[in-house]
């Protein structure tokens, strides 16, 4: 009898699999509500995707990060100050700010534990002055790996599904989303086009080391939790400054039988075909309207047939509450994909959803997973 994991390898192997599996995301801001006491324990020992999947009893993505970043020559310090947390780099060439604001959200009745997010207020290159001292940084900065967690993971998990390794995002969009910002990565695409390649390869050759580590570490594949979800990177920008990184990272890891998937969950439908120019095998959480403007008929005219799909349930519907909208909106992922090849459903857990509504796609989507085809 196949196991979940041998069914998930199947996919990536791009194998017919005996049923489309049902996987999970969630986090500390991405979490239903109305759950048991038991998830929030399980929470403690485990990643909250895995804990979801297991209280689903579905397949299981299981989703680590088993890696921390140290400094030799670099004097980093991390303060906070309530809710408002700092880092500073010291460095030969200058000192670097980021400044960063923790956000809660009350969910329920107020006996479950807050969602929690982060809103970036301060970036730590605000022009092209800051580059040499943050390209310092990165050439400083090394990984250690925690192999003893990476194996423990993939220990627990067994065969009951396969276990990611989050992994570094693509330079360029680190710096759109954290490193940089819109504003100055447009004027230093524009203005400074030598330098801006010339720090990208610095922050890519630092991606790359944690990238070799990782593809060392026990696991199936990585995710890069990456930002090509906004309209701030052009498909000339992806196709110039993203792919050939991308190619570089998935060459580390099929030399090392790993898969690579990455994800991008927003606004992403202007550059899927561009991702066909990449050796990626899979493309977590393309999103329909309107947390993004992809849905699974969109992802696979994009993506084409070669590369895995773990489109996200619906936001709204998952909301919703309502048995036809969350079950109409299952199903309708099932008929765009077409194939149950490369095919993964991915429940997400949308903050403050309902947990029946949770329960009511699980169902409707483990009613389809095995004949729907």
């Amino acid at each position: 009898m196949t196991t979940p994991r041998e069914n998930l390898l199947k996919i990536y192997r791009h194998e017919e699999p005996d049923w489309v599996p049902i996987v999970a995301l969630a986090d500390g801001y991405n979490r239903p509500i109305h759950l048991p006491a038991s998830f929030y324990h399980d929470i403690e020992t485990m990643s909250p995707s895995r804990a979801l999947s297991r209280y689903f009893d579905i397949d299981v993505l299981d989703r680590v990060f088993p890696y921390h970043e140290v400094y030799h020559n670099v004097s980093y310090t991390k303060t906070a100050n309530g809710d408002l947390e700092n880092e500073r780099w010291e460095t030969p060439h200058g000192t670097l700010n980021r400044r960063v604001r923790k956000m809660h959200y009350g969910v329920g009745d107020g006996s479950e534990p807050d969602l929690v997010s982060w809103a970036r207020i301060e970036n730590p290159i605000k022009s092209v002055d800051d580059f040499r001292a943050f390209g310092y940084i990165m050439e400083d900065m090394e990984y250690e790996f925690q192999v003893q967690t990476a194996t423990e993971r993939v220990e627990a998990v067994g065969d009951s599904g396969i276990v990611t390794l989050g992994a570094p995002s693509s330079p360029l969009g680190m710096c759109v989303r954290v490193y940089m910002g819109v504003e100055s990565v447009a004027l230093s695409y524009k203005d400074h086009p030598r330098e801006f390649r010339d720090l990208l390869e610095v922050i890519g050759d630092n991606y790359l080391r944690c990238y070799r580590g990782l593809a060392a570490l026990p696991g199936d594949a990585t995710i890069n939790y990456d930002d090509t979800t906004t309209h701030a990177i052009s498909p000339a920008m992806f196709q110039d400054l993203e792919v050939p990184f991308l190619n570089k990272t998935a060459d580390i890891l099929h030399g090392a039988g790993k898969f690579c998937i990455h994800h991008a969950c927003g606004h992403v439908s202007h550059v899927l075909e561009d991702f066909r120019l990449t050796r990626i095998d899979g493309f977590d959480g393309p999103a329909a309207p309107p947390v993004g403007d992809t849905t699974v008929a969109r992802a696979r005219e994009g993506l084409g047939r070669d590369i895995v799909i773990m489109p996200f349930t619906e936001e709204v519907a998952m909301k919703s509450n309502d048995p036809a909208t969350v079950r109409g909106a299952v199903r309708a992922m099932f008929e765009q994909a077409g194939s149950p090849r490369n095919f993964i459903v991915n429940l997400a857990a949308p903050p403050g959803a309902p947990g029946e509504s949770l329960w009511l796609a699980v169902d409707e989507a483990k009613r389809l997973s095995r004949d729907f085809f």
